[in-house]
C-alpha cells in the first residue's frame, strides 16, 4: 500500500541522513527531549491516580460515579487542542528548529500542570472549579501537542543508523519514568500523609512538582542544538529563491492519505497508553479485594514493568524493522489485555500479575508506535505530520478510552467488554502493518 507515491515530491538531499552525532551528544539529547516529556507523563500519571480525588474536589458532592466521569470528560476533551498544538508547534519545529520548540512547550506543560495545584475546590468557589480545571487541562494539552511528536523527531535525527529505536527506546523509557515518579509519590504521599493532610494539600504537592521539573528542563533544552540533518535541511531552504509553504499545509497537500492511514494504526498505542497510564489506577481501586495501597502499589507496577519492557523491546525493533516489530507488539497486546484485566479484578496477587501483563504490553507496543511517528515522514514536514497523525489519534481514541473503559464494563457488567475493545484496535494496526509497503514505513527494500 504505497499511499501519495505519485504525489509525493522527489526526495532532497536534506532527507539523507547525515553523519552520525557523537555518543556523548547523543545521551545530551536524550535527557533533553525527555525533560518535557518526563513532566508530560508525571502528570499523566497523576491525574490518573488522584482522578478520585479530583472527582471528590472539582466537582459537586453526592453522586460519586458522575463526579468521576466528569473528572475524565475533562480528561477527554483537554485532548482536543493537542492537534492545533501540533500545527502551531509543528510549524515551530519544522521551519524554526525543534529546540526553539521543545523550549516553549515544556513551558506550557509544566505551567499548567502546576497550575492545577492551586485551584480552589469546588465547595469554595463553585462551578468555577471545574472550569479551571479544564482551562488547566487545555492548556496543558496545547503544550503536549507540539511536545512529543518534537522530542521523538529530536532523538530521531540524532540517533545512530540502525541504532534509531534504541534512541526513541531510551527516551520512552525516561518518559514513562515520569509516569512511574508520579505513581511513586501518590503512593507514597498517601501511605505517610495523615488522610486529612492528603485529602486538603498533599495531592497538591503532586501537582506544584512540575514547577521545578519544568525549569531544569527548560535549562537542559537551551543548551542543545539541532541534529546535523535539520541543519542541513535549513542550509538547503536558503539557497531555495522560492517562498516555502507552511509545514503542515505541505504535510496535508502531499502526504493526506498517509496521515489518514497513520492515525488509524496509532489507535492501539493511543488506547492503551491512556488506559494503563490513567484508566487502570481507578480500576484497580475498584477492586474491593485490594486496599488502596495495594492498588496504588500494583499500578505503580505496571508502570515500572513498561519501563523495563521499553529498553527490553528496543534493540529487536532495529533488528526486526518497523512492521514486523509493530505486528510481534500488537500480537502480544492482543494475548495480554483480556487476562490482564481479568486478573487485575481478582486477588491481590492476581493484580498484581495483571497488572504486569498490561505494563509490558505498553511498554512492547510504544517503541514502534513512537518510531513511527518520526519514520514515516521526511524531515521537511515531520514534526506537523507525525505530530498531527499522533494527536489526531490520541484525542480520537486515547482521550475517550477511559470514558470508553467506564461505559462498556458497566454496559456488560465486565471488563472483557473494554478488553475486547482494545483487542480490535490491535488487529486493525495489525492488518494495515501487514497491507502497507515498504515505503510507507520508510523501510528500504
Amino acid at each position: 500500500m504505497d499511499t501519495d507515491a505519485s504525489k509525493k515530491p522527489a526526495p532532497c538531499p536534506n532527507d539523507e541522513l547525515p553523519a552520525a552525532t557523537s555518543a556523548r551528544d547523543r545521551r545530551r539529547t536524550i535527557v533533553a527531549a525527555s525533560a518535557g516529556n518526563f513532566a508530560e507523563w508525571y502528570d499523566w500519571g497523576v491525574y490518573g491516580v488522584v482522578a478520585t480525588m479530583i472527582a471528590q474536589r472539582f466537582f459537586p458532592a453526592g453522586d460519586s460515579a458522575l463526579a468521576l466521569v466528569g473528572a475524565y470528560a475533562i480528561f477527554a476533551i483537554a485532548y482536543l487542542t493537542r492537534p492545533f498544538g501540533t500545527v502551531l508547534f509543528g510549524h515551530i519545529a519544522d521551519s524554526f528548529g525543534r529546540t526553539k520548540a521543545l523550549s516553549l512547550t515544556i513551558v506550557l506543560t509544566c505551567g499548567a500542570t502546576a497550575l492545577i495545584g492551586f485551584i480552589p475546590t469546588y465547595a469554595s468557589i463553585g462551578v468555577a472549579a471545574p472550569l479551571l480545571l479544564l482551562l488547566c487541562r487545555l492548556i496543558q494539552s496545547l503544550g503536549t501537542g507540539g511536545e512529543h511528536a518534537t522530542a521523538i523527531a529530536f532523538v530521531y535525527e540524532h540517533g545512530p543508523r540502525g541504532g534509531k529505536a534504541k534512541a526513541v527506546g531510551m527516551l520512552s523509557a525516561l518518559t514513562l519514568a515520569g509516569l512511574l515518579s508520579g505513581t511513586l509519590l501518590a503512593t507514597g504521599l498517601s501511605a505517610v500523609l495523615p488522610p486529612d493532610a492528603w485529602s486538603t494539600w498533599g495531592w497538591r504537592m503532586l501537582f506544584w512538582l512540575s514547577l521545578p521539573m519544568g525549569l531544569i528542563g527548560l535549562y537542559v533544552r537551551r543548551n542543545t542544538q539541532d541534529s546535523e540533518e535539520f541543519r542541513q535541511l535549513q542550509r538547503s531552504r536558503q539557497h531555495k529563491a522560492t517562498l516555502r509553504t507552511s509545514p503542515v499545509l505541505e504535510a496535508l497537500r502531499t502526504s493526506w492519505r498517509k496521515i489518514l492511514l497513520f492515525v488509524a494504526f496509532l489507535g492501539t498505542w493511543s488506547i492503551v497508553s491512556a488506559i494503563v497510564t490513567s484508566y487502570l489506577a481507578t480500576f484497580l481501586k475498584q477492586n474491593h479485594a485490594l486496599s488502596q495501597a495495594q492498588a496504588y502499589a500494583a499500578n505503580t507496577t505496571s508502570s515500572a514493568t513498561a519501563v523495563v519492557f521499553v529498553l527490553l523491546f528496543a534493540p529487536f525493533v532495529d533488528r526486526l524493522g518497523l512492521r514486523r516489530a509493530t505486528v510481534v507488539a500488537c500480537l502480544f497486546v492482543a494475548a495480554a489485555v483480556v487476562p490482564g484485566f481479568l486478573l487485575a479484578g481478582t486477588t491481590p496477587a492476581g493484580a498484581f500479575l495483571g497488572a504486569v501483563l498490561l505494563g509490558a504490553a505498553k511498554g512492547i507496543l510504544a517503541v514502534p508506535s513512537l518510531l513511527a511517528v518520526s519514520q514515516i515522514f521526511p524531515a521537511r514536514f515531520r514534526v506537523s505530520a507525525g505530530g498531527l497523525s499522533y494527536n489526531v489519534a490520541a484525542s480520537g481514541l486515547g482521550g475517550t478510552a477511559p470514558i470508553v473503559a467506564i461505559a462498556l464494563n458497566e454496559t456488560f457488567g465486565s471488563s472483557l467488554a473494554f478488553a475486547s475493545y482494545i483487542v480490535l484496535a490491535a488487529l486493525v494496526t495489525i492488518v494495515i502493518m501487514l497491507t502497507a509497503g515498504r515505503r510507507w514505513t520508510g523501510e528500504s527494500a
